[in-house]
């Protein structure tokens, strides 16, 4: 029993461990705010007033007053001449921006109104982000007193709690049913605003597309609808009586991937459209041209006549300039390159700066600059004065491109401490626990389970000695004195685990005389791990991890095709043998007969990539997908249990069929919306009929009702989290992925009866072979089944849907663990099933009696960490090839959304598996 209990502390302690590191390493890698490394009081503020002797004037507000329409994830191509004619028809320009990843609200707020890059580690902080910015043009507009309004998304609130003179927030931003409620009070505030005059600048922000895009995709039919209403506000607008000196911009924040989602790199998630609007324009425009969204923010601090955001690394749109004339237009040119080639001087140093090929661009175009100056004041436009402007504009804008993309890059910064730190506790946690596992004698020995005293005094010593260096030296920088004392815990950890490593690898290489080698505790199966071996060191590849579901699709179907060729021939070879040789084909078509069932499983794992395809039978997918998910359960629980399944099953399909997206009575629309929240309140009492019928029939005070499974209420009590775990599932997932659920189960059951087959037929039997089998081949068909869903190492492919279903407002925390348990069905369902499975199964069928390691201690003696580790590994190793590609071109778009899914992957597994444990803790003797 005690060392029943001391497997599952251990892995606890190190998942604990490599989370910890995978924190470190994150913060490290992905600061949590990008600045340039210049303090803002180092660079000047305020408009410059003379150039080269010569004074100038700041150029007054271009327009009345600036209409800035937000309309959320509309793409570069959802606007055309069918879907928004108004809008499309009446633009001046039609220009295209392009938006920096993390494509998600709030850093592409920050990016419009500040002119800056946001850090990637943004996308974590979109939701419940509650950072206030300190500098855009909405401050400088306030230090004027001019006013400003706004309607829309409550994020730009959170953003600027004090900027707004007005504003009518939607609280419910992030509850992604509304599709049209958030936007009728959107329009109704621009009504009213229209009809006052006092504003500089109105901000409205619509939802609703982006609503429709994460429910039902950019394919459904209410995204013209949408599309329309959004042209009815542009028509609103342009015809109101109080449009003449007024700019409307038409833009998004970001686009929409082709799925409905966002937050990735593809050109539908990474180019808005900017359609410019306004009285003083030929209405001719010309081929689109494509600028960067940070451009925004200098430009509309030169058509507001404010200062520009000391953070701005943007460049000018000169269509957006066209209002202003000849020597405005330069001054707006001159200020940027001013205010950038600053930035420039205090990030690179002066020397550098003057030394460089931008500053000779920018002394030429001052130079011409003022030989303009005095024409321009006397209105001569002649052609020589023009040949003077375009080369002083290009020259300008020469510097400013130049000089913004430097900066940039510069933005790219790392510390190297933290992610020192976190490589050192997720790599020595992963090897720690590979170690352990794979050598029971040397565990015991070294006692690598256990805690020494005097090895952790000295580890706490050494960090209180790295920690000191550490901060002297500036490698480490914590924003307090508690942050510092704190972080001597991590480093503390990882020396300590650092030295039983050393030490257990030093006696694993160089065994002293005398004595044998150390022998590995476990079969390794070869096969399995040359495919685990390939998987990892694709993690090297940018094209391998785009398409990583390719990977596991190939490596899962042929070790299941491998193993069963091999059983195969060996069940042919014995049969044989036994009959001297005759009826040769007669066996052979025998057992391939007997194998039906593993080629079955094949043929299904291949039709279900293509499942969502299937929309002509869609009803007929889903009620099939549901008796079958119905049979499977029903072979290991009650009847009263099987029943109340049942009906949990039927309201989902019910719940499904008042959404439409099943065959279902003909219901009134309105009564259909009336009977979904009822429907689901009927679901939730099922599950919860489900969970009381198996925990009563478990707990001890219960035995006398029913009849008790012999194996004990450890096996009930998981049996009965498995199936309400699925039932949820059904209601979660996408119609079309119902059916991943029960074939997940019937190919989990199949291939661990070819793995028990197959561990007979080898010469040696040990039964830790099939468990090593079964943990390899869980693993797999978890990964596969992941990428079955839909889901991919893109943050666009993130299915909100699921974290809103029952829910009538925003909770961020049940909308995380339905998104979770949606997301992570797979690996979360495979785990339990295989832990299920060890608990049930003896051998019997093979006739193989008295197991050494039992099934029942195995389940977290053996599985527990083995599988912990075969999940931490790939983690850490990925963890390193980061550090490497930390300058690749796809850092970004790549590398970084892939190791987010590894660590929230690591982190999934340590939830499923604490609360397993718990179960282990208080059953274990009834196991």
């Amino acid at each position: 029993m005690e060392q029943h209990k001391s497997r599952l502390v251990y892995t606890i302690g190190m998942l604990t461990a490599f989370l910890c590191g995978a924190v470190l390493f994150l913060i490290g890698f992905f600061p949590a705010s990008y600045s340039v490394a210049e303090k803002e009081s180092t660079v000047p503020e305020g408009r410059p007033t003379a150039l080269l002797g010569v004074e100038l004037t700041p150029p007054p507000p271009a327009y009345d007053s600036i209409v800035l329409l937000l309309v959320d994830a509309l793409r570069d191509d959802f606007p055309d001449a069918t879907s928004m004619p108004v809008a499309y028809s009446r633009a001046c320009e039609r220009l295209k921006l392009h938006v920096d990843i993390p494509t998600v609200t709030m850093p592409r707020l920050k990016s419009i109104t500040t002119g800056t890059l946001s850090n990637f580690i943004d996308i974590a902080l979109n939701v419940g982000h509650t950072e206030q910015m300190q500098d855009s043009f909405l401050h400088r507009l306030k230090k004027q007193n001019r006013v400003v309004s706004f309607a829309g998304d409550h994020t730009w609130v959170k953003l600027f709690p004090s900027e707004f003179t007005r504003q009518v927030e939607n609280h419910d931003s992030f509850y992604v049913n509304d599709f049209y409620e958030g936007d009728r009070n959107v329009t109704k505030t621009l009504e009213t605003e229209l009809e006052r005059s006092d504003w500089s600048m109105l901000i409205l922000h619509y939802l609703g597309l982006d609503h429709i895009g994460h429910v039902e995709g950019n394919a459904s039919p209410r995204v013209p609808l949408k599309l329309k209403e959004m042209d009815e506000v542009v028509e609103k607008i342009l015809d109101h009586k109080s449009f003449p000196n007024v700019l409307l911009m038409l833009t998004g924040d970001h686009g929409m991937a082709d799925g409905g989602g966002h937050g990735g790199n593809t050109p539908a998630e990474t180019l808005v459209p900017l359609y410019l609007y306004s009285n003083n324009c030929s209405k001719t425009p010309s081929v689109s041209k494509r600028y960067n969204q940070i451009d925004l923010a200098p430009t509309l601090s030169v058509l507001l006549s404010v200062e520009i955001p000391t953070l701005s690394i943007g460049c000018l749109i000169p269509e957006m300039l066209q209002s202003l004339s000849l020597e405005h237009q330069l001054y707006a040119y001159f200020y940027n390159a001013h205010h950038l080639l600053n930035k420039a001087r205090v990030k690179f140093g002066h020397e550098i700066v003057h030394r460089s090929d931008y500053y000779t661009w920018y002394q030429n175009a001052t130079l011409l600059h003022k030989k303009l100056l005095r024409p321009l004041r006397e209105g001569d436009g002649g052609g020589a004065s023009q040949v003077y402007y375009q080369n002083a504009k290009l020259n300008y804008m020469r510097v400013a491109r130049e000089i913004s993309d430097l900066l940039s890059e510069s933005l790219v910064k790392f510390d190297y401490g933290f992610i020192a730190v976190g490589l050192a506790l997720t790599t020595s946690t992963s090897l720690h626990i590979v170690i352990s596992v794979l050598y029971l004698d040397l565990t015991e020995q070294l006692q690598l389970d256990g805690l020494r005293v005097g090895q952790l005094w000295l580890s706490v010593i050494a960090a209180v000695v790295l920690n000191f260096t550490s901060h002297v030296l500036d490698i480490i920088m914590t924003s307090s004195m508690f942050y510092s004392i704190l972080l001597l815990v991590p480093i503390s950890i990882a020396i300590y685990l650092t030295i039983d490593v050393a030490q257990a690898l030093l006696k694993i290489a160089l065994p002293p005389l005398y004595t044998r080698r150390l022998k590995i505790s476990i079969p390794l199966p070869l096969p399995l791990l040359a495919c685990y071996a390939i998987r990892t060191l694709t993690l090297g590849s940018s094209s391998f991890i785009e398409f990583e579901y390719n990977t596991w699709y190939y490596l899962g179907n042929t070790l299941i095709l491998l193993t069963a060729f091999r059983t195969l021939r060996w069940r042919i070879t014995k049969t044989n043998v036994e009959l001297n040789g005759r009826h040769l084909y007669t066996i052979a078509s025998t057992c391939l007969w007997q194998m039906r069932k593993v080629l079955v499983v094949l043929m299904l794992l291949t039709l279900v990539r293509y499942i969502h395809r299937l929309e002509a039978i869609r009803s007929t997918v889903v009620i099939f997908s549901m008796l079958l998910l119905w049979a499977r359960l029903h072979r290991h629980s009650q009847l009263s249990q099987s029943l109340a399944s049942g009906a949990a099953l039927f309201t989902v399909y019910c719940f499904r069929g008042l959404n439409g997206q099943v065959l279902f009575f003909d219901v009134p629309s309105h009564m259909a919306a009336k009977l979904v929240v009822p429907t689901l309140v009927i679901f939730w009492c099922c599950l919860a009929l489900v969970l009381m019928l198996g925990y009563r029939a478990a707990l001890p005070q219960a035995h006398s009702f029913g009849k008790v499974p012999p194996t004990g209420a450890l096996l009930q009590l998981l049996q009965t989290n498995l199936t309400s775990s699925l039932l949820l599932g059904a209601l979660l997932q996408r119609v079309h992925n119902i059916l991943l659920l029960p074939v997940l189960l019937v190919a989990l059951q199949q291939t661990y009866k070819l793995c028990d087959v197959y561990g007979t037929s080898v010469r040696k039997f040990s039964v830790r072979l099939v468990h090593v089998y079964k943990i390899i081949m869980t693993i797999f068909l978890a990964r596969m089944f992941f990428f079955y869903q839909g889901n991919s190492n893109s943050l666009s492919t993130i299915d909100l849907t699921p974290g809103y279903i029952g829910q009538t407002n925003y909770n961020p925390s049940i909308v995380a663990i339905f998104v979770t348990l949606n997301t992570y069905s797979a690996d979360i369902h495979a785990f339990l099933y295989l832990v299920v499975h060890t608990l049930r199964s003896d051998l019997r069928s093979v006739g193989i009696m008295q197991l050494q390691p039992p099934y029942s201690i195995a389940a977290d003696s053996l599985i527990a960490p083995l599988y912990a580790a075969l999940i931490m590994l790939p983690a850490a190793f990925y963890l390193c090839l980061l550090v490497g590609f930390r300058y690749h071109l796809f850092i970004y778009s790549v590398f970084s959304p892939k190791v987010l899914y590894d660590c929230y992957t690591v982190l999934v597994f340590y939830l499923v598996f604490l609360v397993t444990s718990l179960y282990f803790k208080l059953f274990k003797h009834d196991a």
